[in-house]
């Protein structure tokens, strides 16, 4: 069985939609899933490690030593926004992405969003990106990232995730509500 993940998407900031093609001998199923669990830490991360392409693509930032420096350096430019060198960058956030093609014409499409001043924000999408380009400067950090991203995916879809958020708020006292009865 073969599993390649085409798109993936955080809704709500919390939640994974996917597609996926899955292969078994011969036959090619196309899959596309919402979930309801918690997205995981290491999968919000891979996300996360794409903004420096979404930015550098969109020319919303042109500095390409900075860029190369976030690519190289995530923990100190892109893990926390209060320790982060360039905090400019926590103005944005992918939200998903999605593969189409085959073989050496695969192309990669980055969408996000920007926050504005004014607390709204703006949603767009950057010109597609064929992963084995030179046209693209830091194609191969890209796809690099890209298959970071495609294996916690997978390892979403096999059951990893954050924890539920807790449903009941004080569940001892509807313990102590039922004993009274």
């Amino acid at each position: 069985m073969e599993i390649l993940i085409k798109k993936a998407g955080v809704t709500s900031g919390l939640f994974l939609t996917y597609e996926f093609e899955q292969t078994d001998s011969n036959v090619k199923n196309i899959n596309k899933t919402k979930s309801d669990l918690p997205i995981h830490d290491d999968l919000r991360k891979a996300f996360r490690a794409l903004i420096p392409h979404f930015v550098f693509i969109c020319e919303e930032i042109t500095d390409e030593e900075l860029i190369l420096k976030a690519i190289n350096n995530y923990d100190e430019y892109l893990e926390d926004k209060e320790t982060s060198l360039y905090p400019e960058f926590f103005k944005y956030y992918v939200s998903d992405f999605t593969l189409a093609g085959k073989g050496d014409n695969i192309k990669l499409r980055i969408s996000g969003a920007k926050s504005l001043e004014s607390f709204e924000s703006i949603s767009f999408t950057a010109p597609e990106i064929i992963l084995d380009s030179t046209k693209y400067k830091f194609v191969e950090d890209l796809k690099d990232a890209v298959e970071v991203l495609k294996h916690e995916v997978i390892a979403y879809m096999e059951g990893k995730h954050a924890p539920k958020a807790q449903m009941e708020m004080f569940p001892e006292e509807e313990e102590y509500e039922e004993e009274e009865a």
